[in-house]
């Protein structure tokens, strides 16, 4: 069962990186593969490298790991705080702008070649 404290991250994550990817892709135009698809790559991304920064130690405590949440959720402890919120938020908006430029690049080199 979801509850808030576990779907918020999730929310902050996906738009985060979505608002990323559409960001850098109207920047630098060649790394644009329409608003739509810029919007869904950032999102993935954003997702993908929260999940990922979780597992690396140092960063672990500013994302937060899922099953701290549920466990605290289900203790009704709570457990997001406004670190946590800040570094899913930027950890996202890092994953989309990454995934967007990775597929970006590998895109304009595909089309060129």
């Amino acid at each position: 069962m979801l509850t808030a404290n576990a779907v918020v991250p999730i929310v902050i994550e996906i738009i985060c990186g979505a608002a990323g990817a559409v960001f850098l892709c109207r920047l630098v135009r060649r790394l644009s593969s329409g608003l739509t698809a810029d919007a869904i790559v950032g999102a993935l991304g954003g997702l993908a490298f929260t999940w990922l920064a979780a597992r690396i130690p140092g960063l672990g405590r500013f994302v937060g790991r899922v099953e701290q949440v549920a466990d605290a959720t289900a203790q009704s402890m709570g457990a997001l705080s406004p670190a946590i919120l800040v570094g899913v938020g930027v950890a996202g908006l890092v994953g989309g702008i990454l995934l967007a430029a990775l597929v970006g690049l590998i895109r304009s080199r595909l089309v060129t070649e």
